[in-house]
């Protein structure tokens, strides 16, 4: 007698469908390892991030912040920027619908040097000579519209002081309802 064994699946859904059964297990893995990503990307801090930190690093050499404070009273917005080392003639102020734009460049002028040698004033031929350039740009948004003819803006021991007055706020106006 010849014997046969059967050999049975522990499943009862037919061979290829059998990977179906460990579909939400392997989802689940997949979504956690999603989810956890970003955080694994910030904890270690890898190359790129340091090396996006440094790109900028230099800009702060070249624009320097402008530190600012932003005021409100009955009438006006009172916006005032530090600015120091800066003319009006350096500066330019725009001002659009919902922010102001505060921009400046300062050179600095090229100044010749002279040296007395036997009585004579000679002119001093530089070797190394270094130059710099301060630029300021920064944008601010407004908590409310403002009418923009009306903007005054004065500059005095470097702090630009901007006023920009307010439009004025719509008021109520109770309106009849009569029959046509």
């Amino acid at each position: 007698m010849i014997e046969t064994t059967e050999k049975k699946s522990a499943s009862l859904l037919p061979v290829p469908f059998e990977e179906i059964e460990d579909w939400p297990v392997r989802m689940q893995e997949f979504f956690d390892m999603i989810a956890h990503r970003p955080f694994e990307l910030l904890e270690t801090r890898p190359r790129m991030w340091r090396e996006f930190e440094s790109f900028f690093r230099p800009e702060a050499e070249v624009l320097h912040p402008v530190h600012v404070r932003l005021f409100e009273t009955d009438e006006d917005l009172v916006l005032r920027a530090e600015v120091p080392g800066f003319t009006e003639k350096d500066l330019n102020v725009t001002v659009e619908p919902g922010r102001v734009i505060i921009a400046g460049k300062r050179e600095h002028k090229e100044e010749k040097e002279f040296k007395e040698i036997k009585g004579e004033k000679k002119e001093l031929t530089p070797y190394y000579k270094e130059r710099y350039v301060n630029q300021i740009y920064r944008s601010v948004k407004l908590p409310m519209d403002i009418r923009a003819e009306g903007v005054k803006a004065t500059l005095k021991n470097g702090i630009l002081e901007l006023t920009l007055p307010k439009v004025a706020p719509v008021k109520k106006v109770h309106v009849e309802v009569k029959t046509a």
